[in-house]
C-alpha cells in the first residue's frame, strides 16, 4: 500500500517507505535532504573532533596548529555552503 508523505525539510511528496530518519534532527526526509543531512553530520563530526583536539592542546597538532584551525574554517565553511551553521548545529549536540 501506497503511503505518500512530504519531506520535512523540501516538502516535496515522497513514499514513506522511501525516506530516511536524518542523522541531525530525527526528521524523515527524502534521499536527497538526507543526503545533505548526511553529508552535513559527516563534516561536523570531522570539525567537532578537529575543535575538541585544538581546545585540549592534543600532541597530535603540536606544530601545525594553523594548518589544523585552516582545515576546521574549510570544514566550517562546506558546512556553511550545504546550508546549515556549524555554531548552532555545536549548540544542538
Amino acid at each position: 500500500m501506497e503511503m505518500p508523505v512530504p519531506c520535512s525539510r523540501c516538502n516535496d511528496i515522497v513514499e514513506l517507505h522511501s525516506t530516511k530518519e536524518s542523522p541531525l534532527s530525527n526528521e524523515l526526509l527524502c534521499q536527497e535532504c538526507y543526503s545533505t543531512d548526511n553529508q552535513v553530520n559527516d563534516l561536523f563530526e570531522e570539525a567537532k573532533d578537529i575543535q575538541y583536539d585544538l581546545e585540549n592542546h592534543a600532541e597530535h597538532m603540536k606544530g601545525d596548529r594553523r594548518g589544523w584551525k585552516k582545515n576546521l574554517k574549510e570544514l566550517k565553511n562546506k558546512i556553511k555552503k550545504l546550508g546549515f551553521d556549524f555554531d548552532e548545529l555545536f549548540d544542538k549536540y
